[in-house]
Order: structure tokens, then C-alpha cells, then sequence
């Protein structure tokens, strides 16, 4: 993933990109969805912002130093790719072992709102009609809302109320209505929403 923050997806050489990307046409095809740019917008452009902040976007995960910012088409780039390569591997191993279940402990961002390895499987999994059920253990305000815009005190504040304050869907709208517009107020320009997940477990302890 360092040669991808470093280079953007030209950096992988094409047997490394097959090993992350067997599907490179479903890769492709499934960024390009109205609903995946919501989940952009509202998940891994402020999460770029805060990482711009915090002043950390001139080293890679890998610990690799940039010269300059990592820009956001290669953080991007390196995000999707991870998403991909996590949702792969785990088709696999189902495809692997038929009678088997799988059960991946990841970061909220990598499940929620079905734009990362949830949506990734599925795409993946559809002609197999296999299931995939993504779980948010307790869920806080800052996990459901975009980075940085929730104070750790307003995310204090909002665990004492409870999960009344979530967000539990993300609306996106339909091809060809413009994000802002009046028409993108209107109900009949919903696409569609997406669900944080299939399930929330929220404990008291």
C-alpha cells in the first residue's frame, strides 16, 4: 500500500495489482456508482482532511517519507485498494471453504455505510449468493458522522444521551442530480440510502 500512497496504483507492478485486484473490471466499475462517491464525500475525504491537519500525510503507512503531501487521488488510491484487498482475500477463503464462516475485525470506516469491504464482497459474491452481515460493535457519534467533525466532547456528550444521535443512513441521489442543487432537495432525487450496517451492538458495560 506504501508504493500506492507513494505512486498512486501505477507505483504496483501488474502481477502485484492481480494479487490485490483479481476483479480489476468490478474495481473499476464499482467506485464509479453514484452511491460510492456519497460514501466518498462523507467518509474518506474528511478522514484525507484530518490526516492533512494532523500533518501526517507525507508518510506512508508503511512508514515510507514523502517529499510533499500524499494528494488525495493517491490516498484515495491506496484506501481503495486496501478495501479491495481485504474483501478479496476474504472471498476467497469462503470460495476456499464452502462450508466455513469468516469473521473480520476491522476499523468502522472499512464496514460502515457499505462503500468498503462489505460493498466489495458483495460485488464480489453475487452470482455465489453468499451472504455477508457487517456488525458495528458500540457505535459512537464520531464513528457515524464525517472525521473531524465531531469534538471529543460533543462525542462525550452524545454517549450520555445514547444512540439517538447516530447517523443511521446516508442518502445519496440519482445519477445526473447535482449534489447542492434545488432539485437534490426534492424526495424523488433520492437514489437511494445506505445503512450503517446490518447491526449495531451497543453494551452499557
Amino acid at each position: 500500500m506504501g508504493l500506492v500512497e507513494a505512486n498512486g496504483l501505477p507505483g504496483l507492478s501488474p502481477d502485484k495489482l492481480q494479487k490485490y485486484v483479481p476483479d480489476p473490471n468490478g474495481f473499476a466499475q464499482f467506485v464509479r456508482n453514484r452511491y460510492h462517491k456519497t460514501y466518498v464525500d462523507y467518509v474518506i475525504s474528511p478522514s484525507y482532511e484530518l490526516h492533512k491537519e494532523m500533518g501526517i500525510l507525507r508518510t506512508t503507512i508503511t512508514g515510507q517519507l514523502l517529499e510533499e503531501d500524499m494528494s488525495f487521488a493517491r490516498f484515495f488510491s491506496g484506501r481503495i485498494l486496501w478495501d479491495e484487498s481485504m474483501a478479496s482475500n476474504a472471498y476467497r477463503w469462503v470460495v476456499d471453504n464452502p462450508s466455513g464462516l469468516i469473521c473480520c475485525l476491522v476499523g468502522a470506516d472499512h464496514v460502515k455505510f457499505t462503500g468498503s469491504i462489505t460493498g466489495r464482497f458483495q460485488r464480489m459474491a453475487k452470482e455465489q449468493q453468499l451472504d455477508c452481515t457487517s456488525v458495528i460493535l458500540n457505535p459512537t457519534l464520531i464513528d457515524t458522522r464525517p472525521s473531524g467533525s465531531v469534538s471529543m466532547l460533543s462525542n462525550v456528550a452524545a454517549l450520555a444521551s445514547g444512540p439517538n444521535d447516530l447517523t443511521l443512513q446516508l442518502r445519496y441521489l440519482k445519477e445526473g442530480v447535482a449534489v447542492g442543487s434545488e432539485e437534490s432537495r426534492l424526495p424523488e432525487s433520492t437514489g437511494g440510502v445506505l445503512a450503517l450496517a446490518d447491526y449495531l451492538v451497543l453494551s452499557d458495560s
